[in-house]
């Protein structure tokens, strides 16, 4: 039987110190979300941190496993002021089993560290692929 490997492949994000500060096409006058932010958020403990939080808690779905579905998921959410994640969303779906469980991964995420402007917390959208592989 073959092994199971979820991995991460790679981590994107909208969010990056070398571009100036800008609203993301979701933002309203009652929630400013950015797309860009001089400090990006960050999971705890940072990227390798994240990458293991990924392979330990990804649950492969028996149906994607018989099924033989494979692929990588990208995600979009919303880092809030507080780190939650939020608004989880499918941008390149899959299969919607594997989709199901990228999304409930991220919801489960412990409280990132928020994104800054100036030194202030502010939400903002984050991209995060998640590769499903047999």
């Amino acid at each position: 039987m073959r092994s199971i490997f979820a991995s991460f492949v790679m981590l994107m994000s909208l969010c990056s110190s070398t571009q100036a500060q800008q609203l993301d096409p979701g933002s309203s006058p009652q929630r400013v979300i950015y797309a860009t932010t001089e400090q990006q958020p960050e999971f705890p403990g940072g990227l390798a941190k994240l990458k293991e939080y990924i392979q330990k808690n990804l649950r492969y779905p028996s149906s994607a496993q018989k099924a033989m579905k494979e692929g990588t998921v990208f995600l979009n959410f919303i880092v809030s002021e507080k780190g939650t994640p939020e608004d989880v969303r499918v941008r390149m779906p899959v299969d919607p089993a594997l989709d199901a469980e990228a999304i409930r991964l991220v919801q489960s995420m412990p409280n990132w560290t928020p994104a800054k402007i100036a030194g202030k917390s502010v939400a903002c959208r984050y991209n995060l692929p998640i590769k499903f592989a047999l």
